[in-house]
């Protein structure tokens, strides 16, 4: 039944878009994965574990603080934009726009302060540089618009020109971090990534300036139109994907934060290499889940249950079949895959099977959690968010003095099964009364 339901619709206006929109983020998410896996890559290369690790410990401790803003403003806008333009409500649209940028110059601001009355403070007990106060917060404000920019640029349907300014921007961010690497100059690192976000931040801002008034011409002015509604709903939905998208992504900055702390540099080195093979891995579930989640959203917004059901079902099979023959293969190659950084990382293969379950639930989970999160039960993605923080955190506090690294790796698998797990279980109950509609 399921079957006849998914043919009858595979060559509607929604199916046709849904595969061009995948088509376009699949080619942005091409340059987007092979950025830090080129990073890693060269600068292990080129410099060792030791620069490789120093480097990604500061990007680290600056990533820990954008997702709290981009977390908050970016899924909240995504969601808001995509359902209000489903519903055609023009004022409603604009406003949760305006929220969406000028929250986040308000909150860095103030943020910006902090670090600089306190930089010996962080420099010191989180083992940064002390000369790089002024990059690193460059790069926090860049990088949180850059995330920003690109959920409105979903939000609001224009999935083909985020792809466009993605390409340009990684290209311009390869070549300087190959000329970087060319001449030895470790001190510029960071300023690749700078270069490249404020790249994809004004070509961005020229996008919206040119489709800002093609997107809104067709919606209508809303008689119920409440600010204040508007602001507490972008609040809740914002606070509560925050706090369990926080707890789930900063696992694995945490996790390189700690080693930088407790054990060294460059170990540090050798587990950023283990995270950018799984950061490549997670390829696939990124392109679903940027496609697929404004896409419920906006399904949602209409009131088109039935849709919501059929993509879900779509979705799962591929998913699962998808995700089982690449981490296999990872888990066999696993020695050989770690050897291009150099012959010194290809001792962390150990450490990359013992992540690479996690890596597994995490692929498989994309259209379970894209569904709770872009519907109403965006609770509970966030609840098995914490879950995994909590649970990765007592097990790094009694596994690291032990077992240093390999308490690291088991620390995070341990979290994401458990967590994710939770998330898995809760759509499955959620989904079938959408299929009970249809």
């Amino acid at each position: 039944m399921i079957e006849e339901k998914v043919n009858t619709n595979i060559n509607s206006p929604l199916s046709q878009r849904l595969i061009k929109n995948s088509f376009y983020t699949g080619l942005a998410l091409a340059f987007v994965g092979m950025i830090p896996f080129a990073f890693n890559f060269l600068v292990a290369r080129t410099f060792g574990r030791e620069i490789l690790g120093t480097i990604n410990i500061s990007l680290s401790f600056c990533l820990i603080i954008t997702i709290f803003v981009t977390n908050f403003f970016g899924s909240s806008g995504n969601k808001y934009l995509a359902e209000y333009r489903g519903r055609n409500h023009l004022e409603q649209f604009t406003f949760v726009f305006k929220i969406m940028f000028i929250g986040p110059i308000i909150i860095l601001s103030i943020i910006g302060i902090i670090l600089a009355l306190n930089w010996d403070y962080f420099s010191q007990h989180f083992s940064l540089s002390p000369n790089l106060f002024f990059t690193l917060l460059s790069y926090i404000f860049l990088r949180s618009f850059y995330i920003l920019i690109r959920r409105a640029l979903y939000g609001i349907d224009l999935v083909r020109s985020y792809a466009m300014n993605e390409i340009i921007s990684a290209v311009i961010m390869l070549v300087a971090l190959i000329y970087v690497c060319y001449s030895g100059q470790s001190s510029f690192l960071v300023e690749c990534y700078v270069l490249c976000y404020a790249l994809f931040c004004f070509l961005g801002i020229k996008t919206f300036i040119g489709n800002f008034d093609s997107i809104t011409k067709k919606m209508v002015s809303s008689d119920d139109f409440d600010y204040k509604k508007i602001i507490k709903e972008f609040s809740n939905y914002g606070l509560v994907s925050m706090i369990g998208t926080v707890a789930s992504t900063s696992t694995g900055y945490i996790s390189v934060i700690i080693i930088g702390m407790y054990l060294n540099h460059s170990d540090a080195g050798l587990y950023s290499s283990v995270l950018s093979i799984a950061s490549v891995l997670m390829f696939v579930p990124k392109l679903f889940t940027q496609v697929f989640l404004p896409e419920f959203s906006k399904l949602f917004g209409e009131g088109n249950k039935q849709k919501i059901y059929q993509i879900f079902n779509q979705t799962n099979t591929l998913m699962l079949g998808l995700s089982a023959m690449i981490c296999l293969i990872v888990f066999l190659f696993a020695d050989d895959i770690l050897s291009v950084f150099g012959k010194e990382f290809s001792n962390g293969s150990l450490i990359l099977k013992i992540i690479l379950p996690s890596i597994f639930i995490r692929m498989i989970s994309i259209p379970f959690v894209s569904f709770l999160s872009g519907t109403k039960y965006v609770l509970y993605p966030n609840i098995g968010g914490i879950f995994i923080l909590l649970i990765s955190t007592i097990c790094w506090i009694l596994l690291v003095p032990k077992y240093q690294l390999i308490g690291i790796a088991i620390g995070y698998t341990t979290g994401i099964i458990i967590g994710i797990g939770y998330q898995i279980f809760v759509a499955i109950i959620k989904i079938r009364s959408f299929d009970a509609i249809g």
